[in-house]
């Protein structure tokens, strides 16, 4: 606690206005600091003993050096999916609870693949470059293919990939999936046709990425399984970057074998300015935004800061990523 009130301590190099954070907190009584990276090393010893909950921005390192200097904290909060910054295991050692929001954007996300894919198979950036630069001419971007026609396969079919299928179903597309951790019947029972590793890259058009980074997804698209594809497949990616080899991508593009791509997420945000991926025109760029609205990022700030509330007065978290035996007093 600090100043008899329990305390949150946010790290984050994201947002700069924490409104929401605060008007939260205020309603339940509780005290909050924010940390950037460049005071950590200071605002470390000032608030680490006291913090009875972190929040951990996605991209903001908690690793264990940081978690075994908080001796009061009993829940650390991710701002987000993915939860690859933190020390999971450091934290249950400890008895700090960890959670993540993970279903807080599946609207957005879902509506952010699929809009991609439109935005390439009807070569919208390419058709709003010639106009603008004089061009009028339809049929200057062939070959254009029918929508309906194409073959959809999606990589991983948690939440999002769910979504994505449900919503693509009124388009009238071939919907086939592959995700190792989820059953045909469970695949079949959402209207998709399950299919195995090699078929998905073997038969897809367009591929849509849905799978969390870990070891064994990390460069699982790669110049090997890039050549399975169609000739003239586009890749989306709203996942994760290094699910991605970017530079097999970008060979598989050059050559003339993937149409396009895309690209939500990279290896490494924001991008060097000499990125590679910024001269080729067939991959359509977007800077991690596809969770972003009004309304998610309400959501998301809400439930960051529900997390540490819930563990801090005793209630049990709906998204624990770790089981701990007791909660630090």
């Amino acid at each position: 606690m600090l100043n008899q009130k329990p305390f949150v301590w946010i790290l984050d190099d994201e947002w700069t206005d924490h409104s929401i954070e605060k008007e939260v907190y205020d309603k339940y009584g509780f005290t909050f600091k924010v940390s950037r990276s460049e005071t950590l090393e200071e605002d470390l010893k000032k608030y680490g003993p006291y913090a009875d909950g972190v929040v951990a921005q996605i991209g903001f390192p908690c690793p264990r050096q940081l978690i075994e200097q908080l001796p009061a904290c009993k829940a650390i909060s991710i701002s987000g999916v993915g939860y690859n910054h933190v020390d999971i295991d450091a934290a249950t050692e400890r008895g700090i609870a960890v959670a993540n929001i993970p279903d807080y954007c599946t609207e957005e996300v879902s509506d952010h693949s699929i809009a991609l894919m439109f935005a390439l198979s009807r070569q919208l950036k390419d058709y709003d470059q010639k106009v603008r630069n004089g061009k009028w001419d339809p049929l200057d971007v062939l070959p254009l293919y029918r929508f309906k026609n194409q073959t959809v396969g999606i990589l991983g079919f948690g939440r999002i990939g769910r979504l994505v299928a449900r919503k693509l179903q009124m388009f009238g597309v071939r919907l086939i999936a592959y995700d190792k951790y989820v059953s045909d019947d469970e695949i079949l029972k959402h209207g998709v046709e399950p299919v195995s590793f090699e078929e998905l890259f073997a038969t897809s058009n367009i591929l849509t990425l849905h799978v969390p980074l870990t070891e064994e997804t990390t460069n699982m698209v790669n110049k090997e399984t890039l050549a399975m594809m169609p000739k003239g497949a586009y890749v989306i990616n709203t996942c994760r970057g290094a699910v991605i080899n970017e530079g097999d991508l970008l060979g598989a593009i050059e050559s003339g074998w993937i149409q396009g791509a895309g690209i939500d997420v990279l290896d490494l945000e924001p991008p060097a300015p000499n990125h590679p991926y910024f001269s080729c025109e067939q991959i359509l760029l977007t800077p991690h935004s596809a969770y972003v609205t009004e309304e998610s990022l309400r959501e998301l700030k809400e439930r960051t800061c529900q997390v540490i509330i819930d563990v801090v007065q005793g209630r049990k978290l709906n998204y624990a990523l770790n089981q701990v035996e007791s909660v630090q007093p």
